[in-house]
């Protein structure tokens, strides 16, 4: 997936994790529940609560924000159900701690895919063909 010369810049990798660290912090300081609401409301712009607060958002290829369900698509579908589908067959063949391990390493590897990618997307952005972008639509 190329850039046009129209999108906003890339968000750094920084800002990246910054995010996902801030998504995490959240989800705990609201018990998840504040976070989930406040991720229904933000999704619809192609955010997180992160990225609403860092002013980061997905687009979807072609430039266009990704909607609340592509971003459904992405970070559940992709990044909860499929990851978590991937931990159970390796727990399941290798045993709790083995496959434990090699999923965390598998997903770590996903996240931080971002940080050598040229268009700084991570696994999950590849497999929707999304990236984010720092800067308001």
């Amino acid at each position: 997936m190329t850039a046009s010369a129209t999108d906003p810049p890339l968000a750094s990798q920084s800002r990246r994790l910054a995010g996902a660290v801030l998504d995490i912090a959240l989800f705990v300081l609201t018990l998840g529940i504040g976070w989930v609401i406040w991720y229904l409301v933000a999704a619809r712009n192609g955010q997180s609560p992160a990225k609403r607060l860092l002013g980061t958002r997905v687009i979807r290829e072609g430039g266009s924000v990704a909607t609340l369900g592509w971003m459904l698509i992405r970070d559940l579908a992709v990044r909860v159900i499929a990851f978590g589908a991937v931990n159970r067959v390796l727990v399941a063949i290798l045993g709790e701690e083995a496959g434990g391990t090699i999923y965390g390493l598998a997903f770590v590897v996903a996240a931080l895919w971002c940080v050598w990618d040229a268009s700084h997307q991570c696994l999950w952005d590849k497999i929707v063909r999304t990236r984010v972008v720092y800067g308001r639509p």
